[in-house]
């Protein structure tokens, strides 16, 4: 199994895993979230754990070919920004992370888990068929 099929089965578990609970508790599931963001510090520590994300998705896309890669290593890309805003502006990301996540309803909640959940399990999938 190469690299980049592990990290697209790892990354579609995480988006299942970590969505799932807003289809049952939509709620509790934003408080919990609305708890991770709460200082800037768990916001700089949420920030080190995308960055080991972003960094394994460009690990594992760079000596691939492929659409998929392509998409892996941008994507990877991208999430390294948002870390690095994460880790600059703190405040200002948890400003904006509170507002948006405060500002959708519950039915809003449990459709963005079930898109999510569906999602990350087909991302997975695929990695299985790498």
């Amino acid at each position: 199994m190469s690299p980049l099929a592990l990290v697209l089965i790892v990354l579609g578990l995480l988006i299942a895993i970590s969505r799932a609970p807003l289809i049952i508790a939509p709620e509790s599931t934003r408080s919990f979230y609305l708890k991770l963001m709460q200082t800037d510090r768990r916001m700089q520590g949420l920030a080190l754990l995308i960055i080991l994300l972003g960094a394994a998705m460009i690990w594992a896309s760079a000596p691939e070919a492929g659409a998929v890669a392509v998409a892996v290593y941008w994507l990877g890309l991208l999430i390294l920004a948002i870390a690095a805003f994460f880790i600059l502006l703190p405040g200002k990301a948890r400003r904006l992370a509170t507002a948006t996540w405060g500002s959708f309803s519950t039915s809003v909640l449990r459709g963005l888990g079930w898109v999510a959940l569906v999602f990350g399990l087909l991302v997975a999938t695929y990695g299985l068929t790498l």
